[in-house]
């Protein structure tokens, strides 16, 4: 696979940092920054609430997605500028229910059939922070990898959660490439400080194929498998969350 990562969209979010690394850089006599103004120790980690917005192609497609994520941030530098980080999170963009007769009941068991549209992004890169404080930002450039997948599986109607038989219906991975910005605001210090961290990341996937609810719905309704639409899927993330130091 190849990885064309647009210069443009990765150069913005780390000159913004270096800007304001410069601005809060030490000089050679002062000392280091206060490190519970900001992710400490040799790493930290974070959980994040997530809220997708479709951009572009993929926006005309789909709709809003919502979801969970994880980081883990590890300081490459002593003064905790500089730092390595690695994202995974989990995004449904789209779920249906229909309510289906089990054949061969006359219509008397009633079984639920679900659909679920979702996507796993891993991405790693450097993040670089700005001046220390209560509120300390920060910019990062994101590369690694998604997988797009839909699953559709079939419960009792009164027995919601006990699947019994479930088919994936398209999967796809394919290369993604972003950046992110965001910042932590301090809500306790001492040994183990906690912050809270807002930002928003864009991600990029230059062609994956993918199911939506139209495309599923023309299958259910033409009794035929899906045909996954194929294209560009960019989305924009949004995410609030916590971060505290692990090591």
């Amino acid at each position: 696979m190849s990885f064309p990562v647009p210069t443009r969209l990765l150069a913005f979010p780390l000159a913004v940092a270096l800007l304001s690394s410069a601005v809060g850089l030490p000089t050679a006599g002062a000392q280091r920054r206060d490190p519970e103004d900001g992710p400490l120790g040799r790493g930290s980690v974070g959980v994040h609430l997530l809220l997708s917005e479709p951009r572009g192609d993929f926006a005309r497609n789909t709709d809003h997605g919502f979801g969970i994520g994880g980081y883990v941030l590890s300081r490459l530098d002593p003064h905790g500028i500089v730092n390595l980080r690695g994202d995974l999170a989990l995004l449904s963009y789209g779920n249906s229910t229909r309510r289906i007769p089990l054949s061969g009941t006359g219509g008397l068991v009633q079984l639920d059939l679900r659909t679920t549209n979702n996507i796993v992004s891993f991405v790693v890169g450097p993040q670089l922070l700005g001046p220390s404080g209560a509120f300390t930002p920060y910019a990062t450039a994101l590369a690694g990898f998604s997988v797009f997948w839909t699953t559709s599986s079939v419960e009792g109607s009164s027995n919601p959660g006990e699947t019994f038989a479930s088919t994936t219906n398209a999967s796809d991975a394919v290369w993604a490439y972003g950046a992110a910005a965001g910042s932590y605001v301090r809500l306790r210090r001492g040994r183990h400080p906690v912050r809270l961290d807002v930002g928003a990341r864009f991600l990029r996937h230059d062609d994956v194929r993918y199911l939506n609810d139209e495309r599923v719905r023309e299958a259910y309704i033409n009794d035929r498998p899906p045909v996954p639409v194929r294209g560009r899927a960019d989305f924009l993330t949004y995410y609030v969350g916590i971060n505290a130091v692990a090591f």
